[in-house]
């Protein structure tokens, strides 16, 4: 749990690194968020957009690179579920853009989405994922509670 002036820190700090990220000076973006990180190691917010921000820069290296910490972080505190659901996220997020559709000369040509769009629907791919491992670890928490006849 973060401590309430941690917490208050780090929102500041998130605002800092959006607002800079909508201006266009990524690299502020990063660096704040990456004080983010240091300050409250355990955040889950801070490390999904510090991520996402090197994806947007163009450094999938680094976003990978911030993933796999992350990961590695919750699976050394015995968090396994949350680390595959973070995995999960990850390969949503940071899934190669697929190839160019074929033109066969009977389809119409399709309009090609702008990398804002592509990475809008990437969002929403992370998010169904994101629902749908919530909704798996609540049926499985009910059959564990089922089962052990509300005595756990």
């Amino acid at each position: 749990m973060i401590e309430r002036g941690t917490a208050d820190e780090l929102a500041v700090l998130l605002r800092g690194a959006a607002t800079s990220s909508r201006a266009g000076n990524r690299s502020v973006a990063i660096a704040t968020l990456r004080s983010a990180v240091g300050l409250a190691p355990d955040d889950r917010t801070a490390h999904r957009r510090l991520a996402a921000a090197y994806a947007v820069a163009g450094d999938r290296d680094s976003a990978c690179g911030e993933y796999d910490r992350f990961i590695a972080r919750l699976e050394g505190r015995g968090f396994l579920d949350a680390a595959t659901a973070e995995r999960s996220y990850a390969a949503v997020l940071l899934a190669s853009p697929a190839a160019a559709p074929l033109s066969l000369p009977f389809t119409r040509p399709s309009r090609r989405l702008t990398a804002d769009q592509a990475f809008a629907l990437r969002r929403v791919g992370v998010a169904i994922v994101a629902i749908v491992a919530t909704i798996g670890a609540m049926v499985a928490a009910g059959a564990e509670i089922f089962t052990s006849r509300g005595t756990l």
